[in-house]
């Protein structure tokens, strides 16, 4: 099912004449399937009234060998991540995820994505809203299922020191 786009020029998704209709349509297709994706994750990730989004279906947009990584450890696998995630989603009343400016790469049924979260936290203690901004860089693969993640990692741009200690378990301190 690889789709390979001849005259697409590298990173501009711009396309030459050599290019088929059928071609530009199908990568506008996915780049719409791959922003779906994303889209499912922060709904996933939201919590509402201190209940979670549907972790098991957050888990389901990974590739069976998936890789989760958002600084607290790296989760393999829905299973993992699934794991992973209701042990990291316990302290906050509401968490909104938002993500902007898609930047998404394709090449056949693997792709790149790197997206800009901003994120807004409100807890017990803080009515906050407490604020975080990550870039995400994504890996895609497509699967008998569809577009899922083979890899997410983030960088974090900016994060209120209040969103800090409500992880202080759990982040993984670089250096």
């Amino acid at each position: 099912m690889s789709r390979n786009l001849r005259g697409c020029a590298e990173n501009t998704g711009e396309f030459s004449m050599t290019v088929s209709i059928e071609e530009k349509l199908q990568r506008l297709q996915d780049i719409q399937d791959i922003k779906d994706l994303r889209s499912r994750y922060a709904y996933g990730a939201n919590i509402i009234d201190s209940t979670p989004g549907d972790l098991k279906a957050f888990a389901a947009l990974f590739a069976h060998d998936g890789k989760f990584d958002v600084g607290m450890g790296v989760a393999t696998g829905p299973a993992e991540i699934e794991q992973m995630m209701s042990g990291i989603t316990t302290q906050w009343k509401c968490a909104m995820h938002y993500m902007l400016n898609p930047v998404i790469d394709l090449d056949g049924d693997r792709g790149r994505g790197t997206y800009t979260g901003l994120f807004a936290f409100v807890s017990e203690d803080n009515p906050g809203p407490i604020w975080l901004s990550n870039i995400y860089h994504d890996t895609y693969v497509r699967t008998k299922e569809g577009w899922r993640f083979q890899s997410v990692s983030i960088r974090t741009a900016f994060a209120d020191p209040a969103f800090l200690a409500g992880y202080a378990d759990k982040l993984l301190v670089e250096g």
